[in-house]
């Protein structure tokens, strides 16, 4: 399994990079920007993340089972080693003041290995940023009346499927004390047709996204937001700390 999972994202990184969401950017405001920090971009991909990050003055460095990716990562100037995040993360006990993973979490046969993980290299004090898509959320319970699953409709290597509840479990069972919980609320979402509705709508305050599985694009009308993430939010956002005493 580990080079069959491996061999697509080496495929996906030839071809291309991240899709950039506004998802992700939400997820990289939640670091703050007050002080330089080490940070770990787990499943660091081509880079996108640690480039915003290292933005925002911090030391990163990165994580990924693509060797391919890892080497797109390495151009940019950063330090990144092929992982099998499965197997464990090659660095010793707290090391980082802080770890960044962004929509990485879904695609574990083990998520609660690499919590413990991101826990274990984590300072005692020290915060986990997180975001994950949110399989409670309302288009999938409605879309699952007319027989879809999540499975169906999300990214084709995911291989766990949270709910607020359930994600918020596994980071308190691995050791973490939440501290911000967010989403990116959607709360109306317009297939991309050809026609006025692609001009007027960015008047209306809707982004345009592409998806993953299909390659088509869509409108959705959305925002950070700490409320009611459980039902409306399609990606899940949680800031976790360290506890500073066990």
């Amino acid at each position: 399994m580990h080079q069959s999972i491996q061999a697509f994202y080496d495929r996906k990184y030839t071809q291309g990079s991240e899709i950039p969401r506004t998802s992700k950017i939400f997820t990289i405001d939640c670091v703050p920007d007050d002080t330089p920090l080490d940070i770990l971009d787990v499943g660091c991909g081509s880079g996108s993340n640690s480039l915003a990050l290292a933005a925002k003055g911090h030391k990163v460095r990165g994580v990924d089972i693509s060797e391919q990716g890892i080497a797109r990562y390495c151009s940019h100037g950063f330090d990144g080693h092929v992982v099998d995040l499965e197997s464990g993360i090659d660095y010793p006990d707290g090391t980082f003041d802080l770890t960044f993973c962004s929509e990485v979490i879904e695609h574990m046969a083990s998520p609660d290995v690499l919590a413990g993980e991101m826990f274990r290299v984590l300072k005692p004090g020290g915060r986990l940023v997180l975001s994950t898509p949110n399989s409670a959320f309302w288009l999938y319970r409605a879309l699952g009346l007319l027989g879809f699953t999540v499975s169906e409709l999300q990214h084709p290597k995911h291989f766990q499927f949270f709910s607020r509840r359930s994600l918020l479990k596994l980071l308190k069972t691995a050791g973490f004390r939440p501290l911000e919980l967010t989403g990116r609320n959607m709360y109306l979402i317009v297939p991309a047709l050809p026609g006025p509705l692609d001009g007027l709508l960015p008047k209306l305050g809707f982004t345009r996204e592409v998806r993953f599985r299909t390659g088509k694009h869509f409108w959705h009308l959305s925002h950070k937001a700490s409320f009611y993430n459980a039902l409306f939010a399609d990606c899940l956002i949680m800031v976790m700390e360290k506890p500073r005493v066990a």
